[in-house]
């Protein structure tokens, strides 16, 4: 499979704005770079080219491409796996999409978080915003 292909390069005359576009195509083009090993995945679930990318982003913000990462939040919950789904998030998922494998597991995780995305929005991800959004200050 192919994966996501970026080209960046500078228009001239450079000017302020096109210098940004560059830096952020070149921080794009890294983060679907390290976690490319997902690509075939991400786009068995995300028909549309911007979504994959959104995705892949959204992959490395949130666990760097680990299937087991971790986070602790400040009320004790836990997110889990490649997309960080929540405690809270996944009991309210499992039994409305009869989910019986756990928020590790890959396949099944990009395939709840496509259907959500579908079906609510990219905004359960907003905590990472400021890493994957385009045009955002770092």
């Amino acid at each position: 499979m192919v994966g996501i292909l970026l080209t960046c390069a500078l228009s001239l005359p450079v000017s302020l704005d096109s210098i940004s576009e560059y830096f952020q195509c070149r921080d794009d083009q890294h983060m679907i770079e390290y976690v490319s090993e997902w690509t075939p995945l991400i786009a068995k679930y995300f028909d549309n080219i911007d979504d994959q990318i959104k995705a892949h982003k959204i992959i490395y913000c949130e666990s760097k491409g680990d299937p087991v990462a971790v986070g602790i939040n400040r009320d004790g919950s836990y997110d889990v796996g490649l997309w960080q789904f929540n405690d809270n998030t996944w009991a309210w998922l499992s039994p409305k999409l009869n989910i019986k494998s756990n928020r590790t597991n890959p396949e099944v995780s990009t395939a709840v978080a496509s259907w959500l995305i579908k079906n609510d929005g990219w905004f359960h991800w907003n905590s990472s915003k400021h890493c994957w959004e385009n045009n955002e200050k770092r």
